[in-house]
């Protein structure tokens, strides 16, 4: 015999083939034969009897050999303790047993595939699972579970918590998981729904089994989120965790949690060093967040911890949180810094509190520094309405201040708040002034700062015990602010100034080409020369005295306001003054002293008047008006003319009468006046015009002037 030959082990080869497979055929052969389908059916139905579930098979139990024997069972029921209501139900389970044991007589389970699994789940008031008992440690009888590869196709949990009544759905499920008596592998998937939009999930990591303790060493999970219109959203978790399924207990180190999304462009990212959960709850000694979000210019940072977190039942709670927060839209920006015990109830309802705040405004608007606020409250606020509200009170500035806010959704934020400040100094803020002499409002050419309410949407009551701004000081400020992309309101205005009270309201409408300001006020015992001055840097008037505005102007400088000016202004003086000229002195040295009335104003010169009143018609910055009186002791003063604020000039003509009612002897007194130019340096003449009207010649003119004035006045003060 040839051992060498090539024919002889192909004779063997063959040979060898078809008595294996005469084996195998004899071996299924026999399993078939001696395979009892109502035994193992009973047999089956009383696995879980003495957990008080029945299993009942409903479909057909069919024996399988090759490549390896096991079962395969159709349409599988195991029911709830002590009822007939289905708890799990499977389509198909495929279980196979490993050879090598099965010829020693034992039968082990090392491989096990189901499709179509529905778990109904539910997790009681106390915090056990209806299946919990499925978990503990049971008698197989003759059979041993050593798995080495499970699958599981189409797989669907429905958990119900019948303490909160909440419902989700786990669908779509598919697991493999190979290897698993050594060095294993898992990956599983899945579709979760019931919240506001569904959640595709997606794990995968190395996987060791020790006794009912499963480790998850390297752990990698995916939660995918589509919201329309905004784009995917996603949760990834990474790091060590370690399941026991006996105690029903987990422990986990390094993990972490990342939450990133497209639109809004974010990412969030939760640090937990060491974890421990159970069914009741999840501890843990620190955590820390940390993330950015982007949406349009409008930037949220954040950097916190939380210390003795626990997540349970009633929801999250955290010993204290302490953090940095910032919020930016354009070149504005708060800062705020947060310290206060934490609670989530319910995942829904957040509550700070006692809460310690300290907040910073930074903004162009105020170049040389910022607004810093110390202040104690709550914060609190309910996530599903997007909703959060913050009430504190400490000082600004060293100032008191109370502040009441709540906020309406996160990404196109809206905000009602009630604000009260007992004194503020923007000077302290506002650009330094290098000039030697302050510039009048509705003189600044600069353009008027309106980019910041781009991102606003506000709406609430401002109170202010004293504020300071450029040249203004005022108290008593109160008013309803409404600040939008398109408008800048402040409605029922009210404020102590210049001595008075003003009233009204003030709205400034952004517009394509340029703001348009309505300005509606009644002002009440006023001093009217700091107001003429710090509005127009006008100072010739003087006095105590009321009137109302109504005006409406375009442009984007408080100058272009100005040069815009149309409305009504109507006012009534007591007890002022007209600077620039002494009208009685005048009077009195008739006419020896003509020049008196022919010059430039003189600031230390001035007629004093019981009343003085005037209703003043504006178009694009010219004033207009005929009936201004002019009352006092000595003279009566009527006249009309023009105030152009677009060119800084005057224009008027007034008719100067000694008071007959004090004085009979200077009855038929009139001198008719002409006060022209700028508005800070007037001339004062006479209106000659009007002496000589009808006169031709240069005598006529001159004798027509003397008979007019011939009347001296000797003495005039009582």
């Amino acid at each position: 015999m040839k051992w060498n030959s090539g024919r002889l082990w192909l004779r063997i080869t063959v040979y060898s083939l078809l008595a294996l497979l005469t084996v195998l055929v004899v071996v299924q052969s026999l399993i078939l034969w001696q395979f009892d389908e109502t035994a193992v059916r009973q047999t089956l139905g009383q696995v879980l009897h003495d957990r008080g579930r029945s299993v009942t098979i409903r479909g057909s139990i069919k024996p399988h050999v090759l490549p390896f024997p096991g079962l395969d069972i159709d349409r599988i029921d195991i029911s709830e303790p002590g009822t007939g209501t289905p708890a799990i139900s499977i389509d198909r389970m495929e279980a196979r047993l490993a050879w090598l044991p099965l010829l020693f007589g034992e039968r082990e389970v090392n491989k096990v595939r189901v499709d179509g699994l529905k778990v109904r789940l539910a997790r009681h008031p106390d915090g056990t699972l209806s299946i919990a008992d499925l978990f503990q440690r049971r008698d197989t009888g003759r059979f041993r579970v050593k798995l080495d590869s499970l699958r599981l196709r189409e797989g669907q949990i429905d958990y119900l918590d019948l303490a909160s009544h909440r419902q989700q759905t786990l669908s779509a499920i598919s697991l493999d998981a190979d290897g698993l008596r050594g060095d294993a592998h898992l990956t599983v998937g899945g579709l979760l729904s019931g919240g506001k939009r569904p959640l595709r999930l997606a794990l995968e990591t190395p996987l060791t089994i020790q006794d009912d303790q499963v480790t998850l060493s390297q752990l990698q999970a995916v939660v995918l989120s589509e919201v329309e219109g905004l784009g995917e959203s996603k949760l990834s978790a990474s790091g060590l965790l370690r399941l026991n399924f006996a105690a029903l207990q987990a422990t986990g180190e390094q993990l972490g949690l990342t939450l990133s999304s497209d639109n809004p462009k974010s990412t969030f990212t939760l640090r937990v060093p060491a974890l421990g959960a159970s069914f009741k709850e999840v501890t843990t000694p620190l955590a820390t967040l940390d993330g950015q979000l982007t949406y349009g210019q409008t930037h949220y940072e954040t950097a916190a911890r939380f210390d003795n977190v626990k997540l349970d039942e009633a929801g999250l709670n955290a010993d204290r949180m302490a953090g940095d927060f910032s919020w930016s839209v354009g070149r504005q920006r708060v800062n705020l810094k947060l310290d206060a015990p934490f609670s989530l109830l319910a995942m829904n309802q957040i509550r700070m509190q006692p809460l310690s705040l300290m907040a910073q405004v930074v903004t162009p608007l105020l170049p040389r520094g910022q607004l810093v606020a110390k202040m104690e409250g709550a914060l609190d606020g309910t996530l599903d309405d997007d909703q959060l509200n913050l009430r504190v009170a400490g000082k600004l500035d060293g100032s008191d201040m109370a502040i009441t806010v709540s906020q309406y959704g996160f990404l196109k934020p809206r905000h009602e708040a009630t604000v009260t400040i007992g004194k503020l100094d923007l000077n302290r803020y506002l650009p330094e002034n290098t000039d030697t002499a302050a510039v009048a409002l509705f003189q600044d050419t600069r353009p008027i700062p309106l980019d910041w309410l781009d991102y606003v949407d506000l709406s609430g009551k401002v109170t202010i015990g004293e504020l300071a701004f450029g040249r203004f000081r005022v108290n008593d400020v109160s008013a309803s602010v409404l600040a939008t992309p398109q408008q800048l309101a402040l409605d029922q205005l009210s404020a102590s100034i210049y001595q008075g009270r003003l009233e009204g309201s003030v709205r400034l409408a952004r517009e394509e080409k340029a703001p348009t300001l309505e300005l509606k006020q009644t002002l009440n015992a006023m001093h009217i020369r700091p107001l003429l001055l710090d509005l127009f840097d006008f100072s010739r008037l003087d006095g105590i005295g009321s009137g109302e505005v109504d005006v409406k102007a375009r442009g984007l400088s408080f100058a272009e306001l100005r040069n815009t000016m149309s409305g009504t202004v109507a006012m009534s003086l007591n007890k002022g003054a007209l600077s620039g000229i002494d009208l009685v002195a005048a009077l009195k040295n008739l006419p020896s002293e003509l020049k008196q009335w022919n010059g430039t104003a003189n600031p230390n010169q001035k007629t004093t008047f019981s009343t003085l009143s005037a209703s003043l018609q504006l178009e694009q910055g010219v004033a207009r008006n005929q009936d201004l009186k002019l009352a006092s002791q000595l003279v009566n003063v009527s006249g009309g003319g023009k105030l152009d604020l677009v060119q800084s000039i005057i224009d008027y003509t007034l008719d100067v009468q000694a008071n007959p009612h004090e004085f009979s002897r200077l009855k038929g007194v009139n001198v008719p006046l002409k006060i022209t130019g700028p508005i800070n340096s007037p001339v004062y003449a006479l209106d000659f015009n009007a002496m000589v009207k009808g006169k031709k010649t240069e005598s006529e003119k001159q004798d027509a002037l003397k008979q007019q004035l011939k009347k001296q006045i000797t003495t005039i003060l009582p």
